[in-house]
């Protein structure tokens, strides 16, 4: 991505990666690739400079072939070549609206463990992968972890494995714009402001390995993000990567340059879109529910992974429980509303004890144990006032305090509250969950 540093071209200078994220199938593997490249216009809105011309967009495929797990560098340039043998015709991907695969359709059912280069990418790098490694574990139930140990740069990568390192411009797009040629280089020469991610396939439909190279560029000497960028912005630059190396791909809905959808699951650009300029909330760097969150979903379901259950949870009247306006907005009040299949409807039941929808969490308002206390959305913290569970009566309990979602006077007119109460016997606390 492009920082603000020495960075205003000519008009016919400049130059836009925009990803077209078409894998090839390949007898005996597949690698694809996905890059996260930026202009002025692309940056954050506190890095983008006064004066900037309109780009030149030019489109480059990024995808290539391997029969192996294994990418090496040889004197310091690691290609990806296209294989000697013939390739099949590749079956489209799974997508959905804000997600999309880049081509398998399964996660290795054994799951993958994040390594680095050398100790530069392990120190600047290994925080961000961490968060992201939590939220990929959360969201699919497979074991994704994090190894600090730094391996080397001649590391002969096996299946299961993620390994990331820091270079400065270290990925150069094939000029033809084809799906072969891609290489990463050691010695700077490498496209400007450009990162770029990779899977590997060495079995059929399904994601064995990863890795992705984020440019120096874009930190500071000792290893923070540039002032332009931000924490907020480079947490979502390498869940992006991140979320390459696992096979997914932009979510953009066409190859025009910024067409991406916008999740109503926050009002912001999915993760794993570009430009990307998604979330600039203190939910930078996750894979929010409803966008990105389907394409890890069904990845891990191809796996054979047991996924938390999802959709709506109806109450009194049939109605269902509901985001009121669709906000994700915190304090966002919760209620009884007719059933739409909406997205403020669609709850993730998670195994740690939290109700999701909207990306964030049903909350108990301050954690109190008062009758009508106010049940609202709020971010996931993990705190106790987020921790529910259902009992055999089919009642939606507060851990913490012993109480339960109440339908306010037991009506069944639309856009009533929702909140706290002591449990009784009445059907206004009775609910039925997704399984």
């Amino acid at each position: 991505m492009r920082s603000n540093r020495k960075l205003r071209m000519s008009k016919k200078r400049r130059i836009s990666i925009v990803a077209v994220c078409a894998a090839a199938a390949i007898t005996g593997g597949v690698l694809s690739s996905s890059a996260f490249g930026t202009d002025d216009e692309e940056q954050p809105k506190a890095a983008r400079p006064s004066t900037a011309s309109a780009p030149v967009t030019v489109t480059v495929a990024d995808n290539a072939g391997t029969a192996t797990d294994n990418a090496t560098f040889t004197n310091g340039v690691m290609a990806l070549k296209a294989p000697a043998a013939p390739r099949k015709a590749a079956a489209a991907a799974p997508h959905g609206e804000g997600w999309k695969l880049a081509g398998p359709g399964t996660s290795l059912s054994t799951g993958y463990t994040i390594k680095f280069y050398d100790q530069k990418s392990a120190d600047w790098l290994s925080r961000y992968a961490k968060a992201s490694a939590t939220d990929l574990r959360r969201i699919t139930h497979l074991p994704i972890t994090v190894d600090t140990k730094p391996v080397g740069w001649n590391y002969e990568r096996p299946k299961g494995e993620i390994v990331m390192g820091v270079l400065k411009r270290p990925c150069v797009p094939p000029k033809d714009g084809g799906s072969h040629g891609w290489k990463v280089v050691h010695d700077g020469s490498g496209t400007k402001n450009l990162s770029c991610g990779f899977y590997a396939s060495s079995v059929a439909d399904t994601v064995t390995s990863g890795h992705a190279y984020i440019d120096s560029s874009f930190f500071t000497t000792d290893g923070t993000p540039l002032p332009s960028w931000g924490e907020t912005f480079m947490r979502n630059h390498i869940s992006h990567e991140i979320g390459h190396t696992l096979g997914m791909t932009h979510a953009n809905r066409s190859a025009t340059r910024g067409d991406c959808v916008k999740g109503s699951d926050s009002g912001e650009k999915p993760v794993m879109c570009t430009p990307a300029e998604a979330y600039p909330d203190n939910r930078a760097g996750t894979y929010v529910q409803q966008f990105d969150v389907q394409g890890l979903r069904h990845l891990a379901k191809g796996a054979g992974a047991t996924l938390s259950p999802q959709g709506k949870v109806t109450g009194l009247g049939g109605k269902c429980l509901d985001v009121k306006g669709g906000k994700a907005t915190n304090g966002t009040q919760i209620q009884l509303y007719h059933c739409t299949g909406g997205v403020p409807q669609s709850w993730l039941l998670e195994q740690d004890g939290t109700f999701r929808a909207l990306g964030k969490c049903l909350d108990n308002a301050g954690n109190a144990a008062t009758n009508g206390n106010k049940i609202q959305l709020s971010d996931c913290t993990g705190k106790a006032s987020q921790k529910w569970s259902v009992n055999a009566k089919g009642q939606i309990v507060h851990v913490a305090s012993g109480k339960v979602l109440d339908v306010t006077g037991g009506s069944t007119a639309d856009s009533t509250k929702v909140q706290l109460y002591s449990a009784n016997t009445t059907k206004r606390q009775v609910w039925v969950t997704p399984k």
